[in-house]
């Protein structure tokens, strides 16, 4: 079958086609790992966006546009890993600390992970902080966070404070925000 055939039945969502064509352009995604860095990304998460890759290039691709589909596919794949840095590094989307898969099973990677140890004059700055902090938010806002420092749930403070849970978890983000500023003009 040629790769026209295999472009064609790709594009209409034959999965052995789809197979292999991102087989045929392996050496294409390994050159754009090279290139590009991409967070938690292992070698099946490249191939698997090398397979979605060929997939929309095949659904996208026309013959007549004096492009081969090899140059179409890796300039539609560099875009979409591009894209996904994109996403990846908006500043609401990226974690606030490291990542570590639970599925770790390796005693020397375990015993790397660097702990954070506090002295006790942080613990006391930050406590004092905490005194403090219900001043610097709104009513309810205080109310919330005195409420989420006891232990209560988003629920439960809206039972008690009579209000919807959405009111508490959008107070809660915002006490969240207010105290990670706080914090860090502390600092």
């Amino acid at each position: 079958m040629n790769e026209q055939q295999l472009i064609h039945l790709a594009a209409d969502g034959d999965d052995a086609s789809i197979n292999a064509l991102a087989q045929q352009y392996v050496p294409v995604v390994w050159r754009l790992r090279r290139q590009y860095y991409v967070r938690n990304f292992d070698e099946d998460d490249w191939l698997q966006e090398g397979r979605i890759a060929v997939y929309r290039a095949a659904k996208k691709y026309q013959r007549l546009r004096q492009c081969s589909f090899g140059t179409y596919y890796r300039v539609l794949l560099s875009n979409q890993i591009i894209d996904h840095i994109r996403r990846t590094q908006a500043r609401k989307r990226r974690p606030e600390g490291d990542i570590l898969s639970l599925d770790v099973n390796d005693e020397d990677t375990l015993c790397n992970i660097q702990t954070l140890r506090a002295s006790t004059l942080d613990v006391v700055h930050v406590r004092e902080q905490v005194r403090i902090f219900p001043a610097i938010c709104s009513a309810f806002e205080g109310l919330v966070f005195m409420d989420l420092l006891a232990g209560q749930s988003p629920e439960r403070i809206a039972l008690s404070r009579q209000v919807e849970v959405d009111q508490v978890v959008n107070a809660t983000d915002r006490c969240r925000k207010k105290m990670r500023d706080f914090l860090q003009d502390a600092a």
